[in-house]
């Protein structure tokens, strides 16, 4: 009888990944758009980046209909920061931003975004101690 050991991914690729053509200048803003085209295309490794290419390539990928997860994975960047990088974009339902009135972030928890939700727990301790001074 032989033992098989399960099978692990190492890269998630996108099946067909339609992108947008990078703009008719190479270098601007401090982007090199040949090499967010390149990362985009899975032609360049993990980390090669700055972190505004980074995020240029990750807006494409979601544009281009690509899973947060296997954006993450390809461009070696946390799959919050890319959630946080689409809602920038309005590229995020609403059902993923924040619930508070005027905050469009992506949501973390509660239905609020990690800034929100660090001034609910802040409100919510204050609260407890006045209670407990209270008492």
């Amino acid at each position: 009888m032989s033992h098989h050991e399960p099978i692990a991914a190492t890269t998630i690729r996108a099946a067909t990944t339609r992108l947008q053509s990078p703009p008719t200048k190479t270098y601007s803003n401090g982007i090199d758009w040949i090499a967010v085209e390149r990362a985009a295309r899975g032609e360049l490794p993990a980390g090669a980046l700055t972190p505004a290419e980074a995020r240029e390539a990750a807006v494409w990928l979601v544009r281009a209909g690509v899973a947060r997860k296997a954006i993450s994975v390809q461009l070696s960047v946390y799959e919050r920061l890319v959630k946080e990088w689409a809602a920038e974009e309005g590229l995020l339902p609403d059902a993923d931003l924040c619930c508070r009135p005027g905050c469009r972030r992506a949501t973390a928890g509660r239905g609020l975004c990690a800034l929100c939700l660090s001034q609910q727990r802040i409100l919510e301790r204050k609260q407890k101690a006045a209670l407990a001074v209270a008492a």
